[in-house]
């Protein structure tokens, strides 16, 4: 039979043995369990599961791209900015999404209120006279848009 555990030993200075032993979550009081606790907790700050870190290690993509876009008054993008905030946020739902048997439902949670901020962002954005003032205004696709309003709000 295979063993599921591995054992280790471990030296510790004085002050850590001390921090390891003042560990107290779910109820850890074997230094076995303290030490399997301290793992669990740094998973938890550290790991892909985590939403803030994340959003933090896809924000990291687009950021430079995201300043581009604000430096310049005269040719920002409200469009551009919209997007490369949302995909860094869409990025870490993804990653901050544990894979199990409920992972799209888990999912869609996460990126329902993503989604919901994107649009409140882009459209404003989309019609507006200043949406993209790298070229001109789309009158087709503003029309297309503003008539898409009207039909989901009817």
């Amino acid at each position: 039979m295979l063993n599921k555990s591995q054992s280790i030993s471990v030296r510790l200075s004085p002050e850590d043995y001390a921090y390891l032993m003042r560990i107290e979550q779910n109820g850890a009081v074997t230094q076995s369990e303290k030490v399997r606790e301290l793992i669990r907790m740094a998973r938890e700050q550290v790991g892909s599961e985590s939403f803030s870190r994340a959003y933090l290690s896809s924000s990291e993509v687009a950021a430079p791209i995201l300043a581009e876009c604000k430096s310049d008054p005269e040719s920002r993008s409200d469009v551009c900015e919209a997007l490369l905030i949302g995909v860094a946020e869409i990025a870490a739902s993804v990653q901050a999404t544990t894979r199990d048997d409920a992972f799209l439902r888990n999912l869609e949670h996460g990126l329902l209120p993503v989604a919901e901020q994107l649009v409140k962002q882009l459209l404003p954005a989309l019609i507006s006279e200043h949406a993209n003032r790298t070229e001109e205004v789309d009158v087709d696709r503003k029309q297309r848009l503003l008539h898409l309003i009207e039909t989901l709000t009817e």
